[in-house]
Formats: structure tokens, sequence, C-alpha cells
């Protein structure tokens, strides 16, 4: 009992080991990741994420860059959002899209594949019901091993401009609610 609470313990342990080894390895190079992009600021100018540039008094260009792994709807609706953070801040109620742009360009990233390979391991457990106790076997977590491998992707510059008012007459037919577009929920912050 005593050598089976020990194996599950290492193999914990390895797993634990493993993953933050990849992470490490994932964290530390200046290489982009192939994987969705969360709605976050770019703190760089080579960063992921939202940037804005004020071009008049109310007028904002928008950019919003992502990895190919962000689904497009994500993309756009991360920079209408933005877009709508702003006007508010500004302390407008309505903003129109006056002019969008996509550019791709592609890049090396570094992807993680996870080995699956490795044989199921099964631990037993007494499981008791008003019937008896049986042995189960259940299958147990193994650790994995992970390969980072680099991988061709595109990133994605969407860029959207915006003229923000208090009236929605002022900008048209096409004019959004400010407070419509932030009520609605990003469904993922994580770019799924």
């Amino acid at each position: 009992m005593n050598n089976k609470k020990n194996m599950k313990k290492s193999r914990t342990i390895l797993a634990c080991v493993s993953t933050a080894f990849s992470l490490a390895i994932v964290g530390c190079s200046s290489t982009p990741v192939a994987a969705p992009t969360p709605y976050k600021s770019a703190n760089t100018k080579a960063a992921y994420g939202y940037s804005s540039e004020k071009i008049a008094e109310n007028e904002y260009k928008i950019l919003f860059k992502a990895t190919d792994k962000t689904a497009a709807d994500k993309v756009q609706q991360y920079t209408l959002y933005r877009a709508a953070e702003i006007a508010q801040k500004q302390g407008f109620t309505y903003l129109a899209i006056v002019k969008t742009n996509v550019d791709k360009k592609p890049v090396l990233a570094r992807e993680i594949m996870a080995n699956n390979e490795e044989p199921a391991a099964f631990q037993t457990n007494t499981q008791c019901t008003m019937s008896g106790c049986d042995e189960v076997a259940q299958p147990m977590a193994v650790p994995s091993s992970n390969d980072v491998v680099k991988t061709q992707i595109n990133d994605i510059y969407f860029t959207i401009n915006v003229k923000m008012a208090n009236d929605k007459i002022q900008l048209g037919k096409s004019a959004f609610s400010v407070l419509d577009i932030l009520s609605e929920p990003l469904a993922s912050k994580n770019g799924n």
C-alpha cells in the first residue's frame, strides 16, 4: 500500500516538473506561441493584444494584433469592445466604424505538442456499496512528455478607425451604442 502511494506521489511530482519545464521553455523565448490571443493590452509594439492611437478629438484608430489561431469574429469583437471602452472613458455614448483594415504577416511560432503515446496506467481502489465491496480499476494521471515545435502561423493585424459622438444622428445609421457593446460580455477572454 505504501509503495503505491510513493509511486503515485512520484508520478504527480514528475507531471508537475514536466509541465513547469514546458511552461518555462515557452515563457522564456521571444518566439510567439501558436495559440489564440486573449483580450489584453499590447504592452509593447511587438506584443499581441489591443492598442490605440488618437487621430482627432473624437476619432481613434484601434489595432488588435492576434495570431491566426484566434477566431476572426473574436478579433473583430475584441477590437470593437476596446473602441467602446475608449469611447466611454472619453465621455461618448455612440461610435461608428469609418474604416477597417486587415493585414497578415507570416511568422514562426512555438507550439506545444502533447505526446500521448504513453500507456494508460490504472490504480485499484476498493469501492463498497450496500451489496458488498469490489476492487475497481480507475485510470490515473500519467505524466506526458511535451514537445515544443516551430510552426508557421500568421500574425493578424485588425485595425478600425472609429468616430465617437453623443448624438447618434451625427454618426449616421451605422452608429453603435457604447453601452450596448459593453453590456455584451466577451464570450471568452482567452481567445478561443
